[in-house]
Order: C-alpha cells, then structure tokens, then sequence
C-alpha cells in the first residue's frame, strides 16, 4: 500500500493523519509529494490532491467538499480521515473514537483551518498546543537538520505515540466510569463517594448533580479527599473545604478539625489528606457538616 502526503513543510493534520494511516497499514509506504502522477497511482491520498472521496480514499480538505462539523469547525485531512478510521484505530470502540475526537481532533481540525479555539482572559497567554509541538519539528536553520522528510518521520513517530496513549487512556477511563458509577449507586449518602482503590473519575464525578467529595487511598499510603468539580469545568470546586482548614498541614491542620492523623489540606481547598482511613472519613463528614451550614 502506497500513502501519499504532499511535500514540503508538515503540518499537524498530515502528520498525525498519516500517524493513524500508518498505524492501520504497518507495512505501507510513505511518499511526499505533489506530483499528480505519483498521487493518482497512491492507494491513500491525504492534505493535497482536491479531492474528498470516501471510496477512493482521497482525503484532501481544501474545497467545499470536505465540509464541516456541526459546530462549525471545518475538516482537516486528519478530522476527515479520523471520521472514517478512527474507530478502527480505537479497536471498534466508537467511544474511545469519539472521546478523542473531541479532545484531540476538532482542535487539530479548527488549527489547520485557521479558527480560533481560545478566548484570551487577563492572562493574554495562548496554550502552546500539538499543533504548535508538532510544527516545531519542521527543520530548524542551525541545528542540522538534513531535510523535511527526515523531520516528518521524527513527528509521525511523536504523533503515533501521542494517538496510541491517548487511547490507551480513554479506553482505561470508559473502564473506570463503569466502576465508578457502580460503586456511586451503592454509597449510602449522594454527597460522597469512598473507593477501595482510586480510578479516574473526574469528568463521570462532575455529572453526578449531588455529589461533593470523593475519598480513595493513595499511593503513600494514605487515604485523600478530594473536590467534585462543577460539570464542564476544568477547575474549581463544587463545594471547598473550609476555609480555616486550607494551608495547613501536619499539626495545625489537626488542631484545627481534632483529627490526630490530618495531613494537608490544599490552600486551594480543593484536596485534603489523613494518614488513615478513619481520620480521612472524620475530615470527610466535617466537610459534609460545613456543606449544610453554609
């Protein structure tokens, strides 16, 4: 099999493209060109050609064809390949596909086809995202650099990892959302959740309407609780801890919530820690308590 991508500078919808292609086809060659014979002759043609056509595996997106996302985000070649394959990459998991489309690929997709993404607030900082690392791997002047081929590999190599984790990741997460909500249906008190062993749950957590903290041991030994975001939130809180507790650790911590063993709890109040599980519920249902009266 024969994928063909357009020479020269590299961008990262053709890069993780044919990260995903290669992937699905480990055998197959790659070539960089824009001669239209070498392209008519390729088996897959992605971010050149004209052509957007499922069934004879073209996947350019530059005309009307390629079309649009229902939230207004145009296609790259990787958003129109990912809708085609991207299951396939996922194992058959239409999940998995569908969570990293969300998170990786609707940005490569509007990136490549020059949409803003990001609103600035005071901060007047942009995020330095995969678009940006993988185009940073384009030939530098300087550093020695052969040619853009070279540097193309170098950034598939990165790109295949970075797909291959992120569904290694979401595929854990789905797995983990399950347990989750089977441990949350049993908990005797909405407001909380206890686990046994921690597995990710920020994003299942956040859309459970009660639920304010959950408590799970952790990898030293002893046992943390933490904040339910508010649902679409990256950060904050739903209910903090209290105010006397955040910053202070060890001792003064202890004084302050008459647990012997507390450890910290986050000036953020948004985590708390005991070195037990019996001091980690007694901080648990003083946070409840301060939740009611405030």
């Amino acid at each position: 099999m024969i994928i063909a991508t357009h020479n020269g500078k590299f961008h990262a919808d053709d890069v993780l493209g044919v990260a995903l292609l290669r992937h699905l086809h480990p055998d197959a060659t790659v070539v960089r060109t824009r001669d239209e014979t070498v392209l008519a002759a390729a088996d897959i043609v992605l971010d050149v050609g004209g052509i957007f056509d499922v069934e004879s595996r073209r996947f350019d997106h530059h005309q009307l064809s390629s079309g649009a996302r229902t939230n207004g985000i145009l296609y790259s070649a990787f958003g129109l390949l990912w809708r085609e394959y991207g299951t396939q990459f996922c194992d058959g998991d239409e999940k998995v596909s569908r969570r990293i489309d969300s998170r990786l690929v609707e940005s490569i997709d509007a990136v490549d086809n020059g949409q803003d993404l990001y609103t600035l607030n005071e901060f007047n900082t942009l995020p330095f995202d995969i678009s940006s690392v993988l185009g940073l791997l384009n030939p530098i002047d300087g550093l020695g650099e052969a040619n853009f081929d070279d540097q193309f590999d170098v950034a598939v190599q990165l790109a295949t990892q970075i797909l291959l984790r992120l569904k290694a990741k979401f595929s854990q997460d789905e797995a983990a959302e399950k347990l989750f909500l089977e441990r949350y249906q049993a908990t005797p008190d909405p407001r909380y959740l206890v686990l046994d062993a921690f597995v990710p749950h920020g994003r299942i957590a956040s859309v459970q309407p009660e639920l304010l903290y959950t408590m799970f041991p952790n990898t030293n030994g002893g046992w943390t609780i933490q904040t339910v975001r508010p649902n679409g939130s990256q950060f904050g809180s739903r209910k903090p801890f209290p105010q006397a507790w955040r910053g202070l650790s060890g001792a003064e911590l202890g004084a302050e919530t008459g647990v012997s063993d507390a450890v910290f709890c986050h000036k953020a109040g948004f985590i708390a820690a005991a070195q037990s599980r019996t001091g980690a519920e007694e901080l648990l249902r003083l946070a409840i308590a301060d939740s009611v009266n405030t």
